[in-house]
């Protein structure tokens, strides 16, 4: 008797049937290993061979179409040769740069990429490495001001940053219905201010964002050269919102504060901000916050078991909601 097939939510490819069936297709040196290192929104993997590393990595089903992946791919090709400091992906030997895999769930879709030199600091980020990667960052939103793509992908907007959240987060807190009007409000409240900046929809203010640039998605090298990697959440918003992004993952690592401001020292060492956006920096770091929070809860029962998000979690994600009001979190910007 034939047991029935029972559904796969999200498998995990082998390390070494991706050896034999995708790494072939691309011109890199024959690979020694292929090892899961990193579960996240998508499978990373650690591709190593007898002269380099490299990165290959398993797009998780639902979470990425198509058309928003060659986004991806496309603008690091195009920042790669305009001699930006990112990891870039490889190109098959038929020069498309994805491969298609039938996975239990369905098609998934493949991108290799060169290894980013150096390491990641994440929470010992020091100022110099700050104030280098405010710069990149700048230097980055200038060159994209010259991108244009044939593709789609989401705006960095109040309905994706903020609505699209608060979606996910009433459907797993529901029973928190004080809770939910609070962040109800907030969100109210932030598309207030934000509408009250003014901020431009054109360059320089406006265009593509990398979306979650910091310490931990660039490795340093010994002599403080970074490169950046991971751009799965870019898209078209305020610049602001990029440099908030970074803030907030460095408030979250309990950066110093002298850290976090050389950041925004070097970014303005390229590109002058306005004084809206640098009003709108502390705004957006809540919409960020919330943002994150949705990112979170949108994966459950995939990324994250539904054990994940129990009470304790939600207290924990609006206590530091309420702490970004507070002016210490923000000496310079305000």
């Amino acid at each position: 008797m034939t047991e029935p097939a029972i559904p796969v939510i999200h498998s995990i490819p082998d390390g070494a049937a991706l050896i034999t069936t995708v790494l072939c297709e691309y011109p890199i040196p024959k690979p020694h290993s292929c090892k899961l290192y990193k579960l996240g929104l998508n499978d990373t993997y650690l591709v190593t061979t007898e002269r380099e590393n490299y990165i290959l990595r398993v797009y998780r089903r639902g979470w990425r179409n198509k058309e928003e992946i060659d986004f991806e791919l496309e603008l690091l090709v195009f920042l790669y040769e305009e001699k930006q400091p990112v990891a870039y992906p490889i190109a098959r030997k038929n020069g498309s740069f994805t491969t298609n895999i039938l996975a239990p769930e369905g098609v998934r879709y493949v991108a290799v990429f060169n290894y980013a030199p150096g390491h990641a600091v994440d929470d010992k980020l020091d100022g110099k490495q700050s104030y280098i990667l405010g710069e990149v960052l700048a230097k980055i939103h200038q060159k994209l001001d010259n991108f244009k793509s044939s593709f789609s992908r989401p705006g960095l907007n109040n309905e994706y940053l903020l609505d699209w959240s608060m979606r996910a987060i009433t459907h797993l807190y529901q029973h928190r219905k004080n809770d939910i009007d609070y962040l109800q409000k907030e969100i109210k409240k932030i598309k207030s201010q934000l509408a009250g900046f003014q901020l431009h929809l054109t360059a320089p203010e406006y265009g593509i964002c990398v979306g979650d640039v910091h310490s931990g998605n660039a490795h340093f090298t010994k002599q403080n050269e970074p490169t950046l990697f991971d751009f799965d959440q870019c898209g078209y918003g305020w610049r602001a919102f990029d440099i908030a992004k970074f803030w907030h993952i460095a408030l979250r690592m309990k950066i110093d504060i002298a850290v976090r401001n050389s950041f925004i020292e070097g970014y303005q060492a390229i590109r002058k901000l306005s004084e809206a956006e640098l009003a709108s920096i502390p705004v957006f770091v809540k919409a960020a916050h919330i943002w994150v929070m949705g990112i979170s809860t949108n994966v459950v029962g995939d990324v994250l078991p539904y054990g994940w998000f129990t009470d304790e979690w939600l207290d924990q994600r609006l206590a530091m909601l309420r702490s970004l009001d507070e002016s210490d979190n923000f000496i310079k910007l305000c």
